[in-house]
């Protein structure tokens, strides 16, 4: 009867023209708060889309009720054997994981930003959880519940596929069994060019946008389409993780090294030892034998920027102009470069989303090895926030909650993105935390608010500089 429809697009498109932004739009009323948590997200971190549209048809479900969380089995190994685990406290300075005794967070509330309405006081949200939620749920939240039921359906513009988002809409349906979740699979920039369109023609539009796209959301809130909101779930998550006031994040997938194992014997750990590998060996790379993003996809632009950030520019570049000497082959989509891989024809791929390899396996596990990188492994961070112009903002915080509740995060890992939650790292079939123990804290590089980035000025010059290095 209902039906939970989402609609694949490829995750950027060859050509695509950038998020429009100026000048004028750059500066931020927060820089300085979005510059201190992308420092602290580099320093305190530890725990790491194409095609046509199809529809999932959702069979009508019980009421509501208390779920337990499944208990995936654990994640293919990557190059080395299994990572051992860690504590379960991914992340210095991160809020203790909570148990569901734990005292309640401050209520779930929303506000555009800018707005001078105050947060609903702690007195009226006493009393017992609504039915069916964790104990630490304040009260109120019975309102935000009964909101959705009036609303219907909610509309989500996302950068992830279907096979992504299933585990999360099964559980959510079991949760929320009224309402209809359309989750569409977009480019990192198109998600909000979208948006902006509709909502300019008072057409519906999307009620929930998640990206990795660090410089547009930073013009989004600049331009008070954003709606704040703190989460029940918000003392549970790392700090790192929550890129500005209402913005949360979905999942913390690594940009790694991959490669053909039966045609590369050694292979690189870091991106320095890559491009000692091309210049020892230029022939066996050239031409284009090494795949990685082109310079215009938001999610590989992002990833050489705070990689760069992390190692410094004037390095960073000499290195990649040595890999680039090869005519690399650069690519829109994660998904096209882990099939040329398979298929032999790259040996070697650089900052490519676990997000399309570990699904490969364990089909895979004979011929693609993958790696974290020593000297810098970006971390894509996809935000999600509300939008001001949606029409299901209640709908949206249930999302947003059951997203980075453990439920959420274990759904998420089903679906192939990478859980965070430091609750979670012994139950999630792919978590940071795991990942990260091949290299250390000291070598993820997540993506950030960093003020830089959305710099026209500054943004345009490295792209510019990176399209050189890269041989185009």
């Amino acid at each position: 009867m209902e039906s939970v429809r989402l609609k694949a697009m490829n995750e950027a498109r060859p050509g695509q023209a950038s998020y429009p932004r100026t000048p004028a739009t750059r500066t931020l009323t927060r820089r300085g708060f979005l510059a201190l948590v992308g420092a602290a997200g580099a320093t305190g971190l530890l725990a790491a889309c194409g095609g046509g549209g199809t529809t999932t048809t959702a069979a009508p479900t019980a009421p509501p009720k208390p779920t337990e969380p499944p208990k995936p089995a654990g994640a293919p190994a990557a190059a080395g054997g299994s990572p051992s685990p860690v504590p379960a406290s991914p992340v210095a300075g991160a809020s203790p994981a909570a148990s569901p005794g734990a005292s309640p967070s401050p209520a779930a509330g929303g506000a555009t930003v800018g707005s001078s309405s105050p947060a609903a006081p702690a007195a009226a949200q006493a009393g017992p959880a609504p039915a069916g939620m964790p104990s630490y749920y304040p009260s109120g939240y019975a309102e935000t519940i009964e909101g959705s039921k009036k609303e219907g359906k909610l509309l989500v513009y996302s950068i992830m596929s279907k096979q992504n988002w299933q585990p999360v809409l099964d559980g959510f349906k079991k949760r929320f069994n009224w309402l209809d979740v359309e989750a569409l699979d977009l480019g990192s920039y198109e998600v909000f060019e979208r948006y902006n369109s509709e909502s300019a023609g008072n057409a519906r539009t999307a009620d929930l946008i998640i990206t990795s796209a660090t410089d547009a959301w930073q013009d989004f809130i600049k331009k008070g389409e954003l709606v704040e909101y703190k989460s029940p779930e918000d003392d549970k998550v790392p700090a790192w993780t929550k890129l500005a006031p209402g913005i949360y994040t979905a999942s913390t997938d690594p940009m790694v090294l991959m490669w053909n194992k039966a045609l590369v014997q050694t292979p690189p750990k870091s991106m320095q030892e890559l491009s000692d590998l091309v210049s020892k060996n230029p022939g066996m790379f050239t031409p284009g034998k090494i795949v990685t993003y082109e310079e215009t996809n938001a999610t590989g632009f992002a990833g050489h920027w705070f990689w760069s950030k992390k190692v410094g520019q004037e390095k960073a570049l000499q290195i990649i102009q040595t890999i680039g000497s090869t005519k690399p082959k650069l690519e829109s989509s994660a998904g096209r470069m882990v099939d040329a891989t398979l298929a032999g024809e790259t040996l070697i791929g650089y900052f490519v989303s676990t997000i399309s390899i570990l699904p490969k396996f364990p089909a895979a596990d004979a011929v693609l090895g993958y790696s974290l990188i020593s000297d810098g492994t970006p971390i894509i961070t996809r935000g999600m926030g509300i939008t001001k112009k949606g029409q299901a903002p209640n709908a949206a915080k249930l999302m947003i909650d059951y997203i980075i509740s453990a439920e959420g995060q274990l759904a998420f890992a089903e679906g192939g993105l990478t859980a965070y939650r430091p609750d979670v790292a012994d139950q999630a079939k792919v978590h940071l935390s795991k990942l990260a123990a091949q290299v250390g804290e000291q070598a993820l590089a997540p993506f950030g608010f960093d003020p830089d980035i959305a710099d026209t000025t500054k943004r345009e010059d490295f792209r510019a500089k990176l399209k050189t290095a890269l041989g185009r």
